[in-house]
């Protein structure tokens, strides 16, 4: 990231060094008004003058969209950087936790709840990136199993254990 700042900055500064310089040589042309003695030699120096000028915008317009480029780069890394604390808050709320041998899921912690019920997401998915609940698809046999709705993952766990704080 800060060798992308670096490179970016030199990118800036040779833009603007440009324009710098082609202003320059514009007033150095200008200068050089009060020594022409024709109509010809005055054309010719109007013509190196608005060359000058030319590249010196050229040069501040590149810099411009330079700028332009890299504000829009530093807001798009902001909202990114945004997005990741808040996820990251998100999964804190959770802990890992062993339902059964070989068994695991992430369980509200309690302090984290603030009114929400006691409830299991799937470790694939929270790990992912992503939270799902885990939702109950029935009791069978003295097992309650539970489906995953963003990966379809399945859990299978003995009735007593229910999700709890």
């Amino acid at each position: 990231m800060r060798g992308l700042i670096l490179v970016r900055t030199l990118m800036d500064l040779t833009l603007i060094q440009g324009a710098i310089s082609g202003l320059k040589v514009a007033s150095d042309l200008t200068k050089g008004f009060l020594e022409l003695k024709s109509m010809t030699d005055v054309q010719s120096k109007v013509i190196e003058l608005q060359s000058a000028i030319l590249s010196a915008q050229s040069s501040a317009l590149a810099a411009n969209a330079e700028q332009l480029d890299m504000s829009e780069e530093i807001r798009t890394l902001k909202e990114e950087a945004s997005r990741l604390r808040a996820w990251s808050a998100e999964k804190e709320r959770y802990a890992l936790k062993a339902l059964e041998p070989g068994v695991f899921t992430y369980a509200l912690k309690a302090e984290a709840a603030s009114g929400e019920p006691a409830h299991w997401v799937c470790a694939r998915c929270l790990n992912a990136g992503s939270k799902f609940l885990l939702q109950s698809e029935g009791e069978f046999y003295g097992a309650t199993e539970y489906v995953c709705h963003g990966c379809s993952s399945k859990i299978k766990v003995s009735s007593a254990i229910v999700p709890e704080f």
